[in-house]
């Protein structure tokens, strides 16, 4: 195909160090859990960790992607993602070694 590039965009140095981020725009719904459910147009990947701007809020959080599932919204395909903030993880972890003692 013509006025296709051949060369590389992109070149990352061997250990290279940083932080890659994605702007995509998401729906996010709290569970009576404390997590909260995601509709975005990607699928995620289990275990993946992902940081959510909650715009209107000024509030940064990460989480961890527990499941990743196809829905039909409006004709179109979307993805339900059920994600776990991980201070909540670190509050469960907290809590199991409390009774442990």
């Amino acid at each position: 195909m013509l006025g296709r590039r051949s060369y590389a965009r992109v070149t990352i140095a061997e250990g290279a160090e940083g932080v890659l981020r994605l702007a995509r725009d998401i729906g996010v719904s709290e569970r009576k859990d404390g997590d909260w459910i995601a509709t975005s147009r990607e699928a995620g990947i289990l275990g993946e960790t992902v940081v959510v701007d909650v715009l209107g809020e000024g509030v940064t959080v990460a989480a961890r992607i527990i499941d990743s599932k196809p829905i039909l919204t409006d004709g179109a395909v979307r993805h339900r993602l059920w994600l776990r903030r991980l201070d909540a993880e670190r509050r469960d972890s907290t809590r199991a070694g409390d009774r442990e003692h």
